[in-house]
């Protein structure tokens, strides 16, 4: 299984791409990535394709954009242990579960579905979020806080929000190989299946 972040015209400059077909690839999930310009800053938001959920970074530099596989691959652990709120041994579970399933994150060209609209709305919510606090994330802890504030509370329409689908696609993850207690919050329901 892999992660394919298809990337757009703006972003082909930065990113290597590597091998594009993807016919025969078993894929866990397709993203997309795109750039656009908060003040004097870049910003990069990755969005998954199915539930809509974004991940955004900032000021990248060529280094990260030289292995931004990697890059892309830690951040989404690290947001997904975060985001699906599990007990210690089911965030174990989820953290093996998503490091077995994503060994390789394929970077393509050309973004192959409608998302417009959402990213103008992303970029809309970002500029919203400068401007309110008059600079932009320089950390990841920074970064993944806008991201829960697009994800869980900007981006809610009717229906569960993109934050919300991937908590629940993540606990799945880990529940795949793991069957104990219950999550971290304490909850009587749970959402794992």
């Amino acid at each position: 299984m892999m992660i394919e972040i298809q990337i757009s015209n703006n972003v082909q400059a930065s990113l290597p791409r590597e091998l594009p077909c993807l016919q025969h690839a078993a894929l866990a999930h397709s993203w997309s990535a795109h750039a656009f310009a908060v003040a004097q800053h870049e910003c990069l938001a990755v969005i998954e394709r199915n539930s809509g959920y974004v991940m955004l970074f900032f000021d990248l530099c060529q280094e990260d954009y030289r292995h931004f596989s990697r890059v892309c691959q830690l951040r989404l652990l690290t947001e997904a242990i975060a985001v699906a709120d599990l007990a210690e041994d089911e965030a174990q579970a989820l953290k093996q579960n998503m490091l077995a399933d994503f060994q390789t994150v394929l970077v393509t060209d050309g973004v192959n579905h409608a998302i417009t609209p959402q990213l103008k709305k992303i970029q809309a919510l970002v500029l919203g979020l400068a401007k309110r606090e008059g600079k932009v994330p320089k950390q990841q802890l920074d970064e993944f806080r806008w991201g829960v504030i697009l994800n869980d509370f900007a981006q809610r329409d009717n229906g569960a929000s993109p934050y919300a689908k991937m908590q629940q696609q993540w606990q799945a993850i880990a529940a795949r190989s793991y069957s104990g207690p219950t999550c971290a919050s304490g909850s009587a329901e749970r959402v794992l299946h």
